[in-house]
């Protein structure tokens, strides 16, 4: 009887400091989340109009990555084309990547579309790897012309990725 008590003892004391432990972890990543929040906030300003190397506006980070195309809305398939400013090895690390964010859900969802306007049409995370030529169109390194659809109004921010890693941002208002 009495080893029996022990055992049980023992095992809820291992028990609570196993929780404790989870509850200290989960604090440290709660804290994290705080800490980041203004930055979050920030992240979602809609991104600006900047005027290229040969004066034609994109929208995005100036120097880095930008767009040019129609007004977004919702659920609609529309022509845009992406420039890029970088080194070749950058601008050639992988395939070009875009994760859409919604504001409101935070869900992240397929922006790409392939096949547009075809029985094949479909949403992608990704297109092959860019191209790098310098000085090319509107002055950038690189240039990828893509079809993009969103789901919802609302504000969006679409996170690009070169491979692996996160090249740049771009906040837009879809309609």
């Amino acid at each position: 009887m009495r080893k029996a008590l022990l055992s049980i003892s023992l095992l809820v004391i291992l028990l609570i400091a196993g929780c404790s432990q989870d509850n200290k972890e989960n604090a440290n990543v709660n804290t994290k989340k705080a800490s980041s929040a203004s930055e979050e906030n920030q992240q979602w300003d809609l991104s600006p109009e900047f005027e290229t190397s040969t004066g034609d506006k994109l929208v995005g980070q100036k120097d880095k990555v930008g767009i040019v195309g129609p007004e977004f809305k919702a659920g609609e398939v529309n022509k845009w084309l992406w420039h890029f400013w970088g080194d070749e090895q950058t601008i050639k690390g992988g395939n070009f990547k875009v994760v859409a964010i919604n504001k409101d859900t935070g869900e992240n969802e397929m922006a790409l579309v392939t096949d547009a306007g075809t029985a094949n049409e479909r949403k992608v995370w990704n297109y092959e790897e860019l191209a790098y030529s310098p000085n090319g169109v509107r002055g950038s390194d690189s240039s990828r012309p893509s079809n993009i659809s969103l789901p919802k109004a609302g504000i969006w921010r679409l996170e690009v990725f070169i491979g692996t890693e996160r090249f740049g941002t771009i906040v837009v208002d879809v309609k």
